[in-house]
């Protein structure tokens, strides 16, 4: 197979998000399993997060190095590969995972600092969050089956494709769908924290209660978490934006503006962990004494 010199550098960069995002997000995952102080609601989500880019990382490079020969070389083989590695069919379940992982968090610090003084008795904690990253899961992974069901190789046109029922119209009903829940959950993102910023910044109430509750420390606390949430809800829908406007405006997957949106989603699982150790001391405390740790070891 022979590679140009940009699809050369593409791959390279690819590799670099990958090397990078696996290490991260692993990382994230050690601090909070091994550290019974990071055990909370929030870190469980952040977990939940981290496992969810794990997940798109790992099918990065397998879906983008395979060439249409491997899928030729046996029928049975070409199913396959096209229903679970280079239609990035699986990482799209990690995709949606992600992003109604960011819209429940949200709308959890939407309730613990807008709304603290209500005390709502459905508000998550340590011993429910499960409930809620298990239905995150089941529900993403039942909205993708169809396209593992439809999905096929087309041994005609050398290729991937998708064969939706005669009644479907090329499944555009399933395509909206999904449009209108991300549209939904940007919504609700934005309300939260657009609620919450002005609490914060202009009306002052969130600094007021807090101050009145657990004093002005613990006011800066929160508001030093609430932006490290929210520069990863800013992050993952930056990331995202180009990549839609590619599919809604249907950019040949050939162009460079393409090829660099794709790109960017990946960046997306990459950069989390990153936000983290900036944004949050008890993170970078972590990460720090991690990364000594494996330092003296070698």
């Amino acid at each position: 197979m022979q590679i140009n010199t940009s699809d050369a550098l593409l791959i390279a960069a690819y590799t670099i998000v990958v090397f990078v995002g696996l290490c991260g997000n692993f990382l994230v995952i050690h601090v909070v399993r091994t550290r019974r102080s990071m055990h909370s609601t929030m870190n469980f989500l952040l977990v939940n997060l981290a496992i969810a880019d794990l997940l798109i990382l790992v099918l990065c490079l397998p879906g983008k190095l395979l060439p249409n020969k491997a899928h030729s070389s046996s029928k049975v083989l070409g199913i396959f590969l096209c229903k679970f590695i280079t239609t990035h069919h699986i990482a799209g379940i990690g995709m949606l995972v992600s992003g109604l992982t960011l819209t429940l968090i949200s709308v959890e610090r939407y309730k613990a600092l807008v709304r603290a003084m209500n005390a709502p008795s459905w508000r998550l904690n340590e011993g429910n969050v499960i409930y809620a990253i298990a239905a995150i899961w089941i529900f993403a992974t039942v909205y993708v089956i169809p396209l593992f069901v439809f999905t096929s190789y087309d041994e005609n046109k050398k290729t991937c494709a998708t064969y939706w029922p005669v009644h479907s119209a090329n499944g555009n009903p399933y395509w909206i769908l999904l449009s209108i829940l991300v549209m939904f959950g940007f919504l609700i993102m934005f309300a939260c924290y657009f609620s919450i910023i002005k609490g914060l910044y202009f009306t002052n109430t969130i600094c007021n209660s807090n101050a009145q509750a657990g004093g002005q420390e613990d006011a800066v606390v929160k508001r030093r978490i609430v932006k490290t949430l929210l520069t990863v809800t800013v992050v993952f829908v930056a990331c995202f934006l180009p990549y839609a406007i590619a599919t809604a405006t249907d950019i040949s997957p050939n162009s460079v503006f393409y090829s660099v949106s794709y790109l960017l989603v990946y960046c997306s699982s990459s950069l989390n962990p990153f936000t983290y150790a900036i944004g949050s001391e008890n993170y970078r405390i972590a990460f720090k004494e991690v990364l000594t740790t494996i330092k003296l070891c070698w």
